[in-house]
């Protein structure tokens, strides 16, 4: 349960590959769409150079009959020992986190981009807590 929240989640879904979508039993579905590697090029305060991350895009589609709010959706990436993965925003990231709401029928992508280590690529786990209404959908596999 998420804080502040009185109930539990009411749509479930089980755990799925990073190359497989996480569906829900509303029909609502959540998937890794692409990941590509890049550097971190940015000078400056909070900024470091030659740090490699992953840049995921995720694609949510809403085939339930409510709508969902997407301001309060939290992502959480661990690497293969389970230990947090930091995110970045670096400029030449160019992240675009879920916000508004995704109506029924509607579909919306983000950006997302994390420091994953050279040794926890081929195992991460990815937990995407989008709203109180479906529990969080993981993701368990390689980023390639």
């Amino acid at each position: 349960m998420r804080p502040g929240s009185t109930e539990a989640p009411s749509h479930t879904a089980e755990p799925a590959s990073t190359s497989e979508p996480v569906s829900y039993t509303d029909g609502v579905t959540l998937q890794i769409m692409d990941v590509t590697w890049a550097e971190e090029t940015s000078q400056g305060p909070g900024s470091f150079p030659g740090r490699p991350y992953a840049r995921l895009t995720l694609r949510l589609a809403n085939a339930s009959d409510t709508a969902i709010d997407l301001g309060t959706a939290v992502l959480t990436l661990l690497d293969q020992t389970s230990g947090a993965v930091p995110r970045v925003y670096a400029a030449e990231a160019d992240v675009q986190d879920f916000s508004g709401t995704l109506e029924p029928g509607e579909t919306t992508t983000a950006v997302y981009a994390f420091a994953v280590p050279d040794e926890s690529r081929s195992q991460i786990t990815l937990v995407v807590d989008f709203d109180a209404t479906h529990t969080s959908a993981v993701f368990r596999g390689a980023l390639s």
